[in-house]
């Protein structure tokens, strides 16, 4: 499994925004499944700092060299082509949309993989965080890659709205390893991981959401639910090919040592219907290794099968998880359309009113210049009036082209929504007919593996589960990062006290340069009385 983080920028709709994309399989094949996941800046219907997370299957897979590839991801509006750089240590990502858009490269470097295989069950949640002034609803994501235990990793990435460097939209991820866990196996898990905080997680098994509590000395927050938007299901399957057995009973047998030479010769060549006792047995016991012989091979060809058969149901998972999305976005877009909708009904009511009124005003003013025209209205009054009565209809003219703007708008926004809702509705009955495709090679394949089964019920072997071996830690980097941080804010302290130390400074020469004039202000006023005692002629003693 392979994490990568990047920036996302599209247009103006994705700006400079934290972007991840996992390969649940790391190096990819056709029909695997890609998650990508980030934010938009603002998105089409004009909505701020709005969630995105796609589930798409790869398309088309290109060798380039020995160990990189290019991928087509084809989603239900966007097309993305990844090349993979330096043995997928690095993604290069270009994004594509129906109408001509292309993004320049974007580029996304791994920043966490799989050491050994994973046998957990694998989940992806995704959410909104908040933190104190640093993170204001900005996009998060949280994966348990080899499920829920102690010591199994737990990844974690958000975005800073602004972190305490000044940054903006810096992301900060967390690769830990999961603590003090409990109630596994039932529905409610708990676990903790300290990464410079100390985050704290609750898993609700009937909602499948994930509750994440941050605490950073005295203060603690409940920075989001985070909701489930991937699973992947990685337990060993076995078969057991052996036939039922009767209870045992208990005897009692004579114990001979066998003869350490082979009695029987092993015959290679072509056999001929033997003669005699000693030759049938010796060609029997030719037929028993070439019997074993195709029992192994009919064993690894139900092996091979068995594999081909899962990955047909991971397909049918991954097409699942697609139309799941592709039907939420409907329901999405469905809603805005009617909204849309609604806005536009109300926009031509009040187009029609206008239209009512100014042809009330037009009407007004033929039949006032009709009045003028006859001469009988001629005072100033009645000029007055027709004057008035214009700049209304001229304002209600302006009113009236507004509206039809507007309502332009609008019914464009809708004539939009109804095409991606009509695109997205064919993607669906296309993902529908793939998954039944692929659920009828799944039928035939289940009866190819009992027929295969049936044959070998005398074989004996089974498949070892294989347990996961923890994530190496990166103790050293991580004590280095938490001592950078102390640092710094150990280097923060010290400026508020040079700053404190300057300000006081400040206001003790302005008190140095008040009591300065008040001293000049005093002897000037010394001076003054001095000339008048000397004018007087009085003399101080």
């Amino acid at each position: 499994m392979f994490v990568y983080q990047g920036k996302l920028n599209w247009y103006h709709y994705g700006k400079d925004e934290t972007f991840v994309i996992i390969l649940p399989s790391g190096p990819v094949r056709v029909g695997d499944s890609v998650y990508l996941f980030s934010q938009w800046t603002e998105d089409a219907q004009g909505r701020k700092k709005q969630n995105w997370f796609q589930t798409i299957t790869v398309d088309s897979v290109t060798q380039t060299d020995s160990s990189d590839v290019t991928f087509v991801l084809k989603g239900s509006w966007y097309n993305f082509t990844v090349t993979t750089k330096g043995g997928y240590k690095d993604l290069s990502l270009i994004m594509r949309n129906p109408q001509g858009g292309v993004s320049s490269p974007m580029s996304l470097q791994r920043i966490w993989e799989s050491k050994e295989e994973l046998t957990g069950t694998t989940r992806v949640w995704t959410g909104k965080f908040k933190w104190m002034n640093f993170a204001e609803n900005e996009p998060a994501i949280f994966i348990v890659p080899d499920g829920f235990g102690e010591g199994k990793p737990i990844l974690s990435l958000w975005q800073w709205t602004k972190a305490s460097n000044g940054k903006t939209k810096d992301p900060s991820f967390r690769n830990e390893v999961q603590k003090n866990v409990t109630g596994l196996g039932s529905d409610t898990v708990k676990f903790s991981y300290h990464s410079y905080y100390d985050i704290n997680c609750i898993w609700d098994a009937k909602t499948d959401q994930l509750d994440v509590h941050v605490k950073e000395n005295g203060h603690t927050e409940d920075v989001g639910d985070m909701i489930r938007s991937a699973i992947i299901e990685r337990q060993k399957h076995n078969h057991d090919i052996n036939p039922a057995e009767p209870t045992p009973e208990k005897g009692q047998c004579e114990l001979r040592k066998p003869q350490p030479q082979a009695t029987l010769p092993r015959i290679v060549d072509p056999l001929p219907f033997p003669k005699g006792l000693l030759e049938t047995l010796a060609h029997s016991a030719a037929y028993v290794d070439q019997a074993g012989y195709l029992a192994k091979y009919a064993l690894d060809q139900f092996a091979t099968l068995d594999a081909d058969y899962h990955v047909e149901i991971e397909k049918v998972k991954a097409k699942d998880a697609e139309i799941s999305n592709l039907r939420k976005t409907v329901d999405d877009l469905t809603g805005d359309r009617s909204a849309a909708k609604a806005k536009a009904e109300e926009l031509q009511k009040q187009l029609d009113q206008a239209n009512k009124d100014a042809q009330a005003l037009r009407d007004e003013i033929a039949k006032l210049n009709k009045y003028i025209s006859d001469d009988t209205v001629k005072d100033e009054q009645a000029r007055k009036i027709l004057q008035d009565t214009q700049k209304k209809l001229e304002s209600l003219m302006m009113e009236k082209s507004d509206l039809q703007k507007k309502l332009d708008a609008a019914n464009q926004i809708i004539k939009e929504l109804n095409a991606r809702i009509a695109d997205y509705q064919r993607q669906i009955i296309n993902r529908d007919t793939e998954i039944s495709r692929l659920k009828a090679e799944i039928h035939a394949q289940k009866e190819l593996n009992k027929i295969l089964t049936s044959k070998n019920d005398s074989l004996t072997a089974s498949v070892n589960d294989l347990k996961g071996i923890q994530v190496s830690l990166q103790e050293d980097l991580n004590r280095a990062n938490a001592r950078i941080e102390a640092l710094e804010k150990l280097n923060e302290q010290q400026r508020d006290k040079i700053k404190k130390a300057e300000k006081e400074r400040d206001d003790a020469r302005v008190e140095v340069s008040a009591a300065n004039e008040e001293r000049n202000t005093a002897v000037k006023d010394l001076e003054d009385i001095k000339k008048k005692l000397y004018n007087q002629k009085i003399v101080l003693k």
